[in-house]
């Protein structure tokens, strides 16, 4: 199939961003289509667009003291991944939270969350072998797998089992003498607060509230402390590797091993591509890594310049996850910068979180609750995300965007615009192209009929009637196939 650059361009951002909006596809397609690689990809360079803290969602407990709850925390990442224009960094911290997957289930601590998105965020694209040992190191990762119990001559294996399981090698790639020996490797890695009880007393303070005032400043709430009389300073022996090894020393081992190279080039393609790659592709990348010294840049765009990337098995072939369908879908009708000036606006900044309330509920009835991965394994990908269940939560995005409130008649104007639509047909047209919809021929009529029952092109026109238009629509798109793909 051969693709103009309009369509290479709408490609990228769907894989490599947070959908292909209109407004999107416009400026993303001036710079044509390695100027678009570069710029999602070097994020870094690029005026993120969203600089509200979350701590700006706090409320006060029964003791008048100022605590974030990991509800909050999750409706402002949505409201991030909403507002960003930098949609690829929000989609590999996506990618690292399903890799190493953390749950606030366990943690219930949403400022200890915070810490490790943070973490995500700032390594996601660079190397692979600090994000690991920043990962390692993290408290809320060390939490999460017990690794605070793992001691000298009572090692805990967890952690050591779940970093070559499932973050580096991979399964059957280690044996268990490799992980009972990289245990006595992590033993004394623990966390403690930011702030003592010693230092709040002197203060006068409430610990948690000097533990929000070092948020509030940028500081973690939690640290990562290493107890020296309860590490095991012995030999061990790991993949072919002696040495009296600290917890360092094993993410530099397994940082560089060709299997978690393999593992990881195969992770990050079936993320951004297909399921399954072919083993060349695999090869390919993790020479890529590898050659690069475990820098994750160098292989994103390997990705996106490969033919395989732009092949007929990966355009339009991806199932989308509840992001790609949800959250895409708000983003590209411009429910980010909305939020952005009703917070700017309310009273109450948890008020203007409600747009992205609607998106996490309607995420997690769709099967993904961020900041809750279902295990240390994360969640499935690909076809498992549809089901009949969830084929209803997917059309009912249609009724949380367009159903209720008389202000829902005036969204749907604001995306319809100006636009001479005369005919149902042309309405279908103009709705399809706001959330990047490809649908052969065929598939048009019953969108058609659903605009001609809820009033046609006038109503789709009239200030009071536009939204049942748009929900009508949007009803039939939503539960068609073709729409499950990106």
């Amino acid at each position: 199939m051969k693709m103009t650059n309009e369509e290479k361009v709408a490609h990228l951002l769907r894989r490599f961003g947070l959908g292909a909006s209109f407004a999107e596809k416009e400026f993303y397609g001036k710079l044509g289509v390695d100027g678009t690689i570069e710029r999602l990809i070097e994020y870094e360079k690029v005026p993120e667009g969203f600089d509200v803290s979350p701590l700006r969602f706090a409320v006060e407990d029964q003791n008048d003291v100022e605590i974030l709850r990991v509800p909050a925390l999750v409706s402002w990442w949505t409201l991030r991944m909403l507002s960003t224009h930098r949609p690829l960094q929000e989609k590999l911290t996506l990618f690292w939270h399903d890799h190493f997957a953390v749950s606030a289930s366990t943690i219930n601590q949403a400022l200890m969350m915070l810490d490790y998105l943070n973490t995500l965020r700032s390594g996601a694209s660079g190397k692979f072998r600090d994000l690991l040992l920043a990962t390692s190191r993290d408290p809320a990762m060390i939490r999460w797998l017990d690794n605070e119990t793992n001691v000298k001559g009572k090692p805990n294996e967890n952690f050591a089992r779940e970093i070559m399981e499932l973050f580096t090698l991979g399964i059957g790639n280690y044996t268990e003498k490799d992980i009972q020996e990289a245990a006595r490797a992590f033993t004394g890695w623990a966390f403690a607060p930011s702030v003592n009880r010693r230092e709040a007393a002197r203060q006068q303070k409430r610990p948690q509230e000097l533990i929000m005032e070092n948020a509030k400043a940028g500081k973690p709430a939690f640290v990562f402390q290493f107890r020296p009389a309860l590490h095991d300073t012995g030999v061990k022996e790991i993949l072919d590797n002696a040495g009296p090894f600290g917890g360092e020393d094993v993410c530099d081992i397994l940082a560089v091993h060709p299997k978690t190279a393999s593992h990881l080039a195969k992770k990050l393609w079936e993320w951004f591509c297909y399921m399954e790659p072919e083993q060349k592709v695999v090869d390919r990348l993790a020479k890529k890594y590898l050659d690069n010294g475990t820098a994750i840049k160098p292989v994103l765009y390997a990705i996106a310049e490969s033919d395989e990337f732009w092949s007929d098995k990966c355009v339009r072939g991806q199932v989308k996850n509840p992001v790609d369908f949800t959250l895409t879908v708000y983003r590209q009708l411009g429910m980010g910068p909305i939020s952005l000036q009703a917070l700017e606006n309310a009273r109450n900044p948890r008020a203007a979180l409600a747009a992205s309330r609607g998106v996490d509920v309607a995420m997690e009835r769709q099967g993904m609750k961020l900041l809750y991965p279902p295990d240390v394994a994360g969640w499935d990908w690909g076809r498992a995300w549809v089901s009949s269940a969830t084929m209803v939560e997917r059309i009912k995005v249609s009724d949380t965007l367009f159903k209720g409130p008389a202000n829902r008649n005036e969204f749907a104007r604001s995306i319809l615009g100006n636009k001479p639509l005369s005919t149902s047909r042309e309405v279908v047209n103009a709705l399809l192209a706001l959330v990047d919809a490809d649908l052969p021929e065929a598939k048009f009529a019953p969108l058609v009929e659903a605009c001609e029952t809820a009033g046609g092109a006038p109503a789709a026109r009239d200030p009071r009637r536009s939204a049942a238009v748009a929900h009508a629509v949007y009803r039939v798109l939503f539960a068609s196939p073709e729409f499950q793909f990106c």
